[in-house]
This record gives C-alpha cells, sequence and structure tokens, in this order.
C-alpha cells in the first residue's frame, strides 16, 4: 500500500445501535463538504459502517448506502434471541436444586440438537447475512483503506466463552492486554475477512466469538474503542473522528502531530439515564423510531460541530479569491501600454 501522508481519515468509534448517529453525521458531511476520506478506522459498530463506507466509493454514495442499510435495519429482525443460550442459561440456573437432572436434560438436548453448543445471546445469522448483502468483498478490497479494531480472546481448551471467560477478558483489557488493528485489503479468503469484520462487532456474550487465523477475537472496544493509532501508524494526519457518546476521552499527547475534527453528541444519547441499564439498551435498540432519531441528532450535531469551521474555510476561501483576482488585476495594468 501507499504511504497515507496528507490523507483525510476517518475514525468511527464503537457503540451497537448507536451506529445509527454515524449515519447522520456522515450524511451532513457528504452534503455540505468536499471531503473524500482515504482512510477509515473503525471499532465495533463503527468497523461495519466503515466497511460499507470503504465498499462503495467515492464517499457520497457510501453515505447515502449506509444510510439506506440503517433504514432496513429498523425493520429487520437483527437480534434474534439464541433459544438454545436461552435455555442453557435457565439449565444453569436449576443445576443447584436437580444438578443431575440439569446434566440429564442438557445432554439430551444437545444430542437431539435442540440446543446448540454455543453461549452467544443472539443468533448471529441475521448480522452475518445483511453484512454478506451490503458489503462485497470484491468491491471493499479495491475500496477505500480501512482498518478494523479487534480484542484478541483468551481462548482455554474445553471451556466455552461464557460469563467467567469474559470476565477474564475484561480483566485483560484493563491490564494492559492490547487491541489489534487489522487492514482489510490484506486479507484475500472471503470467509476470513467476514470474521474480521463480524470479530470487531462480536459483543462479548451477544454474539459468539470470531476464529482469525488461529486465534479467536471479540468486540475490539475492549482495548480501543476510538482507533485513531491505527490512522497515525499510516501517517495520516488529519483526521474527522465520529463519537457515540459525549464523555468519550482520548489522550491528546498521544497524537500531537494529528489535526483532528471532533463530532461527538451534544446531549447524551444512551437510552435510559440509569448507567448500566441505560448503555446496554441503547447498544441493543434497533427499533426503526431510534434509528430516525439517532440519525436526525447525529446530522445536527455534525452541522453544529462543522459549520463554524465550514464558514471559515469559506472566508478563507473568499479572501484568496479576492488576494488572487486583485493580483491578477494589477498585473494587467502593469503589462498594458501606456496611453499616447
Amino acid at each position: 500500500m501507499q504511504s497515507a501522508n496528507t490523507q483525510v481519515g476517518l475514525v468511527l468509534v464503537g457503540g451497537g445501535a448507536k451506529g445509527a448517529y454515524q449515519a447522520g453525521a456522515l450524511k451532513y458531511l457528504a452534503e455540505e463538504t468536499a471531503i473524500e476520506p482515504q482512510i477509515i478506522a473503525g471499532t465495533s459498530i463503527g468497523a461495519l459502517n466503515g466497511a460499507v463506507l470503504a465498499a462503495h466509493p467515492p464517499f457520497e454514495q457510501g453515505v447515502r448506502r449506509l444510510n439506506e442499510l440503517w433504514e432496513r435495519l429498523g425493520y429487520e429482525q437483527i437480534l434474534r434471541p439464541n433459544t438454545g443460550t436461552v435455555l442453557r442459561t435457565l439449565s444453569y440456573a436449576a443445576q443447584t436444586l436437580v444438578p443431575t437432572f440439569q446434566k440429564w436434560s442438557l445432554d439430551l438436548l444437545m444430542q437431539l440438537q435442540l440446543l446448540p453448543d454455543s453461549t452467544a445471546i443472539f443468533d448471529p445469522e441475521p448480522i452475518e447475512r445483511l453484512l454478506r448483502e451490503a458489503v462485497d468483498l470484491a468491491d471493499l478490497r479495491q475500496g477505500v483503506e480501512l482498518w478494523v479494531t479487534v480484542f484478541p480472546a483468551l481462548k482455554i481448551p474445553g471451556i466455552n466463552y461464557d460469563l467467567l471467560m469474559n470476565l477474564v477478558d475484561l480483566i485483560r483489557a484493563r491490564t494492559g492486554t492490547k487491541a489489534q488493528w487489522l487492514c482489510a485489503q490484506n486479507f484475500q479468503d472471503d470467509e476470513t475477512l467476514y470474521n474480521v469484520l463480524l470479530a470487531s462487532a462480536a459483543i462479548p456474550l451477544a454474539f459468539p466469538q470470531r476464529e482469525i487465523n488461529g486465534q479467536f477475537y471479540v468486540d475490539g472496544a475492549l482495548g480501543d474503542n476510538i482507533p485513531l493509532g491505527a490512522l497515525a501508524a499510516r501517517g495520516c494526519t488529519q483526521a474527522i473522528v465520529i463519537h457515540l457518546g459525549n464523555g468519550e476521552t482520548w489522550n491528546r499527547h498521544d497524537f500531537a502531530q494529528q489535526t483532528l475534527i471532533e463530532i461527538r453528541p451534544e446531549q447524551p444519547i444512551n437510552t435510559f439515564d440509569t448507567p448500566i441499564l441505560g448503555s446496554v439498551s441503547s447498544l441493543l435498540d434497533f427499533s426503526a423510531e431510534r434509528i430516525t432519531e439517532l440519525k436526525k441528532r447525529g446530522y445536527e450535531d455534525a452541522r453544529r460541530c462543522l459549520e463554524p469551521i465550514i464558514a471559515t474555510f469559506r472566508s478563507v476561501q473568499a479572501q484568496r479569491q479576492s488576494h488572487n483576482s486583485l493580483m491578477s488585476s494589477t498585473q494587467q495594468l502593469l503589462n498594458d501600454s501606456p496611453l499616447s
């Protein structure tokens, strides 16, 4: 790949269903600016949004396709409970009361294939299907450079990725285990590339881990929800970051060479104010009404953040044009022949 020096980058953070906000913000960018990102970095839903953009250049077309997809998501059953996992959870709850029956019932259900060997709360089939329909991998490989954030999960043979392992990964993330940035264009095998995209959005317990070249990965937000580092590593010095929370922070000293524009919600966009319930509910609310609301707020916040910058840029541009026009007129006068 060519160096990303002087390129304009786009960073899309994670946040589940709140990703509809990014679709609205991007719509404003496409309509009101001449920005054409040459490199994109995304985490979780930001990675999936980024994949749609990257596979459908130019930017205006990608934004249109992304907004169409989010409109569709409002009427699709994107979150379908995994019946097997629900039954397993109920069975675990009964274990302390009737352990012998619990083991017998689990074995029977597994033998009859009524209880899938899965610990993911949601069936991954709907999101897999939508991703395959929305992102053609041949177009993605020829499209905008895309970096996807994933977190390496600890996989112990014989132990499913249950609540305990989820807590272990959370501790690992808090104690220094780093997320990884994977370039989509570096993967030539279709199934591997789809797994790269799905891994970034594999919220622990909600969706299954994804295996990529022998390593298991989950949601990149565990280790890096604002993947500015992926752009910095490519030499990109100008970027737009679209947040999905007003309280998200990053260390400015880590990106001293970057010129950044941040778009973030003016008001909190969680469904409820309750810290845990509000956050979880917001991650999973793909209702049509909620998506419409978030897209509108994303558009309005992008306008609030960017209008002053656009106005300044246009003023400077007008001044330069006036200066160039004055210089041209002065030169013509100097070149004119003296009047006789």
